[in-house]
């Protein structure tokens, strides 16, 4: 029969088994994080083949491949808006052996809009920005319209009809913000992608249209005077849109969060050294010039776009989207 002193005596050696695992297991994870990566490491793309998102990501993941010095493996799984892909990522792992390659709309937009989503923004923590486009108005090249202002006025007879890619994208959102803070005239019109999108302005099924530019359809159609823009819906002009007034300067002064962007992500509980380490790498591509060259010059953000910084852009995306889809 064991006695109180036999009792007392295992509890003090089980609570030293106790406290000696516990070590054992910071310590391992300590040099689990040095020792990283040991192992291939998944990045999970939300969108299908072939979209921004995935080209990029498969444009920047060899030379983060050569960065880390070890095989990473892109892996498409779309559905749901991007919540298919992102909920598998947010309930992966949290040891930097799954990331995910995802943007602002489809890490935001999902928990906004279906509270039985696994995931919000909280759950990413932002390895760097890997892409971004700004939103832009386009009309036809005959349209007699030479600014937004032509356009867009609560004073209208007929209602403006804006052609946007998806009802709940981030030109939708945008674009419902800008007819309700500034009581327009107008309603959305959503379509299945920037390609549909562009196709049916050129049909004259709608009057304008709201699409990010990209440097798969809307910078070409641009280029090759099939689609007139007449604004950008960012806060700045755009570099390589020299022409194109920005939205603010022609009276437009409450947009939505309008610039469309793509990033890379670990989950929030990721080991901080493994968070440098891949963030250190994701900045070394971003600024190797064959990375800008195949991304395409007008994909790439001036400067390097750090995980604080990509957070903090998501953080203001989430607000600003939340307050336009809760009031509509």
């Amino acid at each position: 029969m064991k006695t109180a002193n036999t009792r007392s005596r295992l509890s003090v050696v089980g609570i030293a088994v106790a406290a000696s695992a516990l070590l054992a297991a910071c310590d391992g994870g300590a040099s689990g994080a040095e020792s990283y990566p040991d192992k291939n490491i998944t990045v999970i793309v939300p969108v299908p083949a072939g979209s921004s998102t995935d080209l990029s990501t498969r444009i920047v993941t060899p030379c983060l491949s050569e960065e880390l010095d070890k095989k990473i493996l892109v892996e498409n799984r779309d559905g749901g808006s991007g919540a298919v892909g992102n909920a598998y990522f947010s309930q992966a792992a949290p040891d930097g052996y799954t990331l995910v390659s995802t943007t602002a709309a489809n890490a935001v937009l999902p928990g906004i809009l279906e509270e039985s989503v696994p995931f919000s923004a909280e759950d990413f923590t932002p390895l760097g920005t890997i892409g971004e486009a700004p939103i832009v108005m386009l009309v036809a090249p005959d349209s007699p319209a030479e600014k937004a202002t032509d356009l867009l006025s609560p004073d209208r007879d007929a209602t403006l009809l804006i052609g946007v890619p998806g009802a709940t994208s981030v030109p939708g959102v945008v674009v419902n913000g800008l007819i309700a803070n500034n009581d327009l005239n107008a309603e959305t019109v959503p379509f299945d992608g920037n390609g549909n999108t562009v196709q049916a302005l050129r049909s004259g099924e709608v009057d304008a249209i709201f699409v990010s530019a990209d440097t798969g359809v809307t910078l070409p159609a641009i280029d090759g005077e099939e689609v007139k823009a007449l604004a950008v819906a960012v806060d700045e002009e755009v570099s390589y849109l020299p022409e194109v007034p920005t939205l603010a300067s022609q009276g437009f002064t409450e947009v939505p969060y309008a610039m469309s962007f793509w990033f890379l992500a670990a989950q929030p509980d990721v080991d901080q050294e493994i968070v440098e380490k891949v963030s250190a790498a994701i900045e070394t591509c971003m600024d190797d010039e064959n990375v800008q060259e195949r991304l395409g010059e007008t994909a790439v953000p001036e400067s390097f776009i750090d995980g604080p910084s990509t957070q903090s852009n998501l953080q203001d995306a989430e607000e600003e989207y939340t307050s336009v889809l809760e009031s509509s």
